[in-house]
């Protein structure tokens, strides 16, 4: 029951709530339109229950990319990247208590700052310039779960709007939608 009147409500969001606009284009103009909309709605790096040992595949813009990584963030510093079931292993570590963590592979450390986070989104930046130097402004990692195999990511980008959409219905919206029914079921009887 509780899932039906959840579905309910994120059905009466969408109404209510305007639509991912179409003409944003590219992957980095969704995530800088998307990600101040979510901010609110996410999590810290210090929870680490929403990152930690999850399997975490990245999402990208690029029509030639058509391998499948994964990313994997274990306890004790452990981090693996599985590149269409090949593994490699390096480390991660957070930067002292800020949303920032450093990601060692291949004798190389990169540091990232935390964009977004909740149960099925992962999004990084690499700190610096990277637009400047024309490289991905964005590390994006969803849920292994949350992706189907050839999924676009515009559909992804779709599903966290989804968030904001879902929690940006305020309490008097609620309270209008469930007066009009209640003056409905009113008058029809």
């Amino acid at each position: 029951m509780a899932s039906l009147l959840e579905q309910i409500g994120n059905d009466i969001s969408k109404v209510f709530s305007p639509s991912l606009p179409s003409d944003l284009g590219t992957f980095d103009e969704h995530l800088d339109f998307i990600i101040p909309k979510v901010a609110p709605y996410g999590e810290d790096l210090r929870e680490t229950g929403f990152w930690l040992s999850k399997r975490w595949r990245e999402v990208r813009d690029d029509e030639a990319f058509h391998e499948v990584f994964l990313h994997i963030f274990n306890p004790g510093g452990e981090y693996m990247m599985v590149v269409d079931g090949n593994i490699f292993k390096g480390g991660w570590k957070q930067l002292n208590d800020s949303n920032s963590l450093i990601i060692e592979i291949s004798g190389r450390s990169e540091l990232f700052e935390l964009r977004y986070l909740n149960n099925d989104f992962l999004i990084l930046s690499k700190h610096g310039d990277q637009a400047r130097k024309g490289l991905r402004r964005y590390f994006m990692l969803v849920r292994e779960g949350t992706v189907r195999g050839d999924m676009d990511w515009r559909n992804i980008m779709e599903g966290m709007f989804n968030i904001w959409r879902e929690n940006s219905l305020s309490l008097w919206a609620w309270f209008i939608f469930i007066l009009i029914i209640g003056i409905m079921v009113f008058w029809l009887r």
